[in-house]
């Protein structure tokens, strides 16, 4: 891991937020017949991806053509013999996109030179009857039955919905589409805001989230598709949070915090950065373990102290500062131990909840929360990002997330597809060629 010493400017993650005033541009109705079933059987004839924005593509903050290609349900589609464009159709955002992606998440600098208020318009070539992938970021499970239901304003950022669905209920567009099988990927934003807002008022709470989610598969089942169903990642080991114990390590210095020998860490070292003992691991007496600093924060604090300002960390109170000429600012948001406990012990009640749901509906199950665990077992997902000294200063979360540390890079996506691919073989008996 290389630090930069350069400034790395603060940042906020705004996963659609640039879009202003949008507008619908297309109409919706009866899907007309395919032309014939697909190579990979009749079963998939329409195939509908009913998601977030995992199944809608987003990568590195933003979402365009090229990321909607790379997303599972796509590559699901083509593995299915269907043709996107053809009988296959997805909501084809044009480049540069809207958001458009981070190229530097740390420089606030997007695809194609555009900026965060960018917003490209769909490609009318795709604007279809209707959309086969009905992925749409931010979204909760009561939104999918009411796509005006806004409950938690902080996090329910749905302008991109007009474009998706039209501004209509993303079940009601399931209905109209008949669907031959649906993928159903809904839940991770009912954590999700919780965490990158690092407050727990944030979640759903579970009556809610399970009575919602099983309207949403009610309507599915009767409709007469098969399913292939996905549990929700715990967000608290993905790489857009950090445990404050690494800050604690790398300014004092590994072996101060029980950690194997290994000196502190540039710009982390530096007398500007405090960082307050409750950051200690558990073992140590320390609450670092535990705490959790987003990406927000930590390029916020690695900015201030390149360019020679300060920092401070509180692990027992939640907190992160930095400090400049004109004093002491909140430098993003940090998760508590309780906040942290909270989210991960929701992720487990959803994920028991669908596990039990998949199981009496006899759809087909895929454990992306068991793909994520796995990967952080094998160190395939960084525990701090990767800060490299180039000029401008760049960052990485490695192979697996893209440059906002919350969402699949290319390579994620096909991880994805593939557990599909492997559940809907065991399930249904198809013999669909992992993509």
């Amino acid at each position: 891991m290389r630090i930069s010493r350069l400034a790395i400017a603060a940042l906020a993650l705004p996963l659609l937020a640039g879009c202003k005033d949008l507008v619908t541009n297309q109409t919706m109705g009866p899907q007309a017949a395919p032309p014939g079933p697909p190579s990979g059987g009749a079963q998939f004839a329409r195939y509908v991806a009913l998601g977030t924005s995992i199944s809608a593509g987003v990568q590195s903050g933003g979402i365009n053509d090229s990321t909607q290609k790379q997303a599972f349900p796509y590559l699901l589609a083509t593995a299915m013999g269907l043709t996107p464009g053809v009988n296959w159709f997805y909501p084809s955002f044009t480049k540069p996109g809207c958001t458009p992606p981070y190229t530097n998440p740390l420089t606030k600098s997007y695809v194609g030179g555009a900026t965060a208020t960018t917003c490209a318009l769909l490609n009318p070539a795709f604007v279809a009857p209707i959309q086969n992938n009905l992925g749409v970021p931010s979204i909760r499970v009561a939104q999918v039955l009411n796509i005006n239901d806004l409950t938690y304003p902080p996090t329910d950022s749905l302008k991109a919905a007009l474009f998706i669905t039209g501004g209509r209920n993303p079940i009601d567009l399931v209905k109209v589409a008949q669907p031959t099988f649906v993928t159903l990927e809904i839940g991770a934003n009912d954590v999700l805001g919780a965490a990158t807002h690092g407050s727990a008022a944030l979640l759903t709470p579970i009556a809610t989230f399970e009575a919602k989610w099983a309207a949403i598969a009610d309507t599915v089942q009767a409709t007469g598709a098969h399913v292939a169903v996905a549990n929700v990642p715990n967000v608290t080991v993905i790489p857009h949070f950090s445990a404050g114990v690494i800050f604690y390590c790398l300014h004092n210095g590994f072996a101060a915090c029980g950690n194997p020998a290994g000196p502190a860490v540039a710009p982390y070292s530096s007398a500007g950065f405090t960082v307050d003992n409750s950051c200690l691991p558990g073992v140590l007496g320390g609450k670092g373990d535990t705490t959790l600093v987003t990406f927000t924060a930590t390029a916020t604090i690695t900015g201030a102290l390149s360019a020679g300002g300060g920092a401070t960390l509180n692990c027992a109170a939640g907190t992160a500062t930095y400090i400049d000429g004109t004093g002491s600012h909140p430098a993003g948001p940090v998760l508590p131990p309780a906040t942290t406990v909270a989210i991960a012990t929701e992720v487990v009640q959803i994920d028991s909840f669908i596990h039990l749901q998949a199981i009496a509906r006899g759809w087909a199950y895929v454990d992306l929360n068991g793909a994520l665990q796995a990967l952080v077992t094998a160190g395939q997902i960084p525990p701090f990002p990767n800060f490299h000294a180039t000029n401008p200063p760049t960052v990485d979360f490695g192979t697996y997330f893209s440059l906002d540390g919350v969402h699949p890079t290319a390579a994620g996506h096909k991880l994805i597809a593939d557990g599909f691919v492997a559940a809907i073989n065991a399930k249904y008996g198809s013999t669909l060629t992992p993509p």
